[in-house]
């Protein structure tokens, strides 16, 4: 046997044969399967209709249709599944029948949606849900905090059904999992700097909220148990300190959170992403939806402004005014670049980059332009959003990502996923979904919890990402961490869960390159007798070589340095570990697969041919 028919080459196990208006949709959930897209079978077979619309196409304009692109038997034969959308069954039964010469199996089809046709020469292995409708919802417009289960990350439930077959039926499966190598899942940790001092605000309604907060509802909450009776009486006198702060005396209590939350994350060895405003005195524009609700809009100090836009008169409603800021960011230029110096990320918290990509790109260059660093985030302020015009608006403002995809009132998975993704109208920006908030769990406008109960509310969700991998996303703010608050005890507790699961804690910007990093990735496997390769070329090796030997389970331990690393992505074989004699790297065992780090080139020693 020549050395050309000894190798066998599994480069190509997973295939997507979809309706054309389905490309982009299906593009992005190879990347959340951590699978490539074959551009060659991409545009897929079309149902009969679409079919006549093409050929149609093809006699009056000459272009080639998307049918006669995949025609080449080989090309599908190729793959070991291929997952269908949207197509014709016959047609493509039609170039899968009777295949000449071929030792191999016919490729597993997996119905991902609707289908036309029937061809039962076809291995199908049909599913229940709608993956390319309902994936789409979830991405672009995303759940209502009222719909049922939005405490279950449902599009990624959908994918794993669809890993769980291929793990079955394609023979040594490769796959990339959603875990970075050595950690259990990723978690992001976010604050919005709504205020930064009580003593630069006017006596208004957030100032005044303060007091009613410190005052009346602290002592519901300690007639409750939900603080304790040190606490309360420590909110009692940090609202005379405030007031003295108000005349020029000290500092007050808010002025003092931020450093608090800071030497917290330090002690713990943990960094996270600070949204700041970046004009003050700007409420912004309320959205549409909230101004048509009147029952459900709870803002109650609205007024209304006149705008010129496209050569006409509109008039657009104010948001309240205690949405305003009352700090100028630009006073704190030293502040963001320590932040930045000390490994954290400040990014912008958005007041009308929501709706208008001017505003974007001004709130954008403002912040860009005092830290120096051009991959900035934002989170739009009260999680203004417009689905799915917001996602536009804002990477044409020419940020890396956004975090605003979540919920005011409960915790839970409002795009379905525990992974960034590229929202459908989008080729740059990243969306990093929010899943768990301080207000939702223990705000008196919605959960309330104690703080005991609070913890085990959102333990779950972290319980998930350590089941199904991605980034969980936090958000506390900063004021959170003070009287009347005394929020911080969940979040240190969350903190730690986090590190006894192994989970890696990192800012945003380092979570999103390790995710486009594994979307660069495509592991390729070759086999020449009982000599195995696995090799993926577009691997990064400078953090993988320094970090694959070391136990990265507890960051608190790891220098600063070390700690803002990369880690190596998890490639994962599905094989039986016992076969495996020996490997060029430190590989960990599962129950019918192997792990191991990312690299260039990886070789084993597998016992029996395969």
């Amino acid at each position: 046997m020549s050395e050309a028919q000894a190798k066998v080459h599994r480069s190509r196990q997973i295939g997507f044969c979809v309706a054309e208006p389905l490309i982009r949709v299906y593009r992005e959930f190879a990347g959340l399967l951590g699978v490539p897209f074959d551009a060659d079978l991409s545009f897929g077979l079309a149902t009969d209709k679409e079919a006549q619309r093409r050929e149609d196409l093809v006699s009056n304009k000459g272009i080639t249709s998307a049918c006669e692109e995949i025609s080449n038997r080989e090309a599908i034969l190729n793959y070991d599944a291929i997952l269908v959308d949207g197509i014709s069954l016959a047609r493509l039964g039609s170039l899968i029948a009777n295949p000449s010469g071929r030792d191999k199996e016919n490729p597993l089809i997996l119905v991902c949606g609707p289908v036309s046709g029937e061809d039962p020469g076809l291995r199908l292995k049909k599913f229940a849900f709608n993956l390319g409708q309902e994936g789409a919802r979830l991405l672009m417009d995303g759940r209502e905090y009222s719909e049922k289960d939005v405490s279950e990350p449902i599009l990624d439930w959908m994918l794993e059904e669809i890993r769980q077959v291929l793990r079955q039926e394609v023979k040594n499966y490769l796959e990339l999992p959603p875990v970075p190598w050595g950690y259990s899942y990723a978690m992001t940790l976010t604050h919005d700097i709504d205020i930064l001092s009580l003593k630069e605000m006017p006596i208004a309604r957030t100032f005044l909220g303060y007091f009613y907060r410190s005052s009346v509802l602290n002592w519901k909450r300690w007639r409750t148990g939900k603080v304790e009776t040190s606490e309360h009486f420590l909110a009692i006198w940090e609202m005379v300190r405030t007031w003295a702060a108000k005349v020029g005396l000290g500092q007050d209590v808010w002025q003092r959170a931020l450093p608090k939350l800071l030497a917290l994350e330090k002690r713990l060895g943990v960094r996270s992403s600070l949204y700041f405003m970046a004009f003050p005195e700007k409420p912004g524009i309320l959205p549409e939806h909230l101004r048509k609700d009147k029952d459900k809009d709870k803002h109650e100090e609205k007024y209304t402004e006149k705008t010129i836009a496209s050569d006409r008169t509109q008039v657009k409603e104010s948001a309240p005014t205690n949405r305003a800021s009352f700090y100028d960011v630009a006073e704190y230029k030293d502040l963001l670049n320590s932040l930045e110096e000390g490994g954290w990320e400040a990014g912008v918290h958005g007041i009308d980059a929501w709706h208008d990509a001017q505003a974007a790109q001004a709130e954008y260059n403002r912040v860009a332009g005092l830290t120096g660093q051009d991959e900035i985030g934002i989170r739009m302020h009260w999680l203004y959003f417009k689905s799915p015009d917001s996602f536009r608006v804002l990477e044409e403002g020419g940020f890396q990502y956004d975090s605003t995809f979540g919920f005011n009132e409960v915790v839970g998975f409002r795009a379905g996923t525990l992974q960034p993704y590229h929202p459908l109208n989008c080729q740059t920006l990243w969306e990093m979904p929010l899943h768990i908030q301080d207000g939702a769990l223990m705000g008196e406008e919605y959960f309330n919890l104690n703080r005991e109960d609070a913890f085990h509310k959102a333990k779950p969700i972290l319980d998930l990402a350590k089941r199904l991998g991605g980034a969980v996303s936090l958000l506390w703010h900063n004021q959170s961490f003070t009287a009347p608050r005394f929020w911080g005890e969940v979040y240190e507790r969350l903190i730690a869960q986090g590190k006894t699961d192994g989970a890696w804690i990192a800012i945003p910007r380092d979570v999103l390159r390790w995710f486009n990093q594994r979307r660069k990735c495509e592991a390729v496997l070759s086999i020449e007798g009982t000599r195995w390769q696995i090799s993926c070329p577009s691997i990064l090796t400078g953090s993988t070589n320094q970090m694959n030997s070391m136990n990265l389970s507890d960051q608190s331990n790891l220098s600063d340095a070390v700690a803002s690393k990369i880690p190596p992505l998890r490639i994962r074989l599905h094989i039986d570990p016992s076969r495996v004699r020996s490997a060029s790297v430190s590989y960990e065992v599962g129950k019918g697969y192997i792990d191991f780090p990312g690299q260039t080139l990886v070789t084993l020693d597998v016992e029996g041919e395969d």
